[in-house]
């Protein structure tokens, strides 16, 4: 990556393969030196501190020679623009089924929560327990209500932020310069 001013990166330089990789998520290769490179657009969304950077940055895709043709250029931004868009889209409709499922989720924890504050005041109002097991049964029950409630809260108020973020991700990428050029090839001595 080349940097400028505050070690901000320029560009961002994918080298897939095979043209077909560009798009697809590659396994970690130990007899590969450069564990740093970058080998698809799809590793790009690892690193979700650079997105708001991406549209000031240049995407380098470095193709082996014979990947490379007149028409690849532009073949590459359409299909860039493509996937972004469907990942898009596949985002929305994970909004919507974190919507539908962040809601009965909070439903159901809090009739349960209410159940929980309803057996309170119930177990509260008994004269038949001492008052040591009514107390102890009163914060149980509190603390159960409470406990149940809490994955549904925070799925509600926190839920939807990696979804928005991949969205985000998206956008940047899709609205990044891109050139393509084919790999040098290296001298072998």
């Amino acid at each position: 990556m080349k940097t400028m001013r505050h070690d901000a990166p320029t560009e961002l330089t994918i080298r897939p393969r095979e043209l077909r990789e560009l798009f697809s998520e590659r396994e970690f290769d130990p007899f590969v030196d450069d564990d740093n490179a970058l080998g698809s657009i799809a590793q790009i969304t690892r690193f979700p501190n650079l997105t708001s950077s991406l549209a000031k940055m240049r995407l380098r895709v470095v193709l082996p020679p014979e990947e490379v043709s007149p028409q690849t250029q532009s073949r590459v931004e359409r299909a860039i623009a493509r996937y972004c868009s469907h990942k898009i889209a596949e985002a929305a409709v994970q909004m919507t089924e974190w919507r539908h499922g962040a809601v009965s989720t909070f439903l159901w924890g809090l009739a349960f929560f209410a159940l929980s504050l309803l057996l309170t005041a119930g177990v509260q109002h008994t004269d038949f327990l001492p008052d040591a097991i009514r107390t102890l049964a009163v914060e149980t029950l509190v603390i159960a209500g409470w406990v149940i409630m809490w994955q549904p809260m925070d799925t509600l108020i926190l839920g939807w932020l990696p979804i928005r973020q991949q969205q985000r991700t998206f956008r940047a990428i899709g609205s990044m310069r891109a050139t393509v050029e084919a790999k040098a090839l290296s001298r072998k001595d």
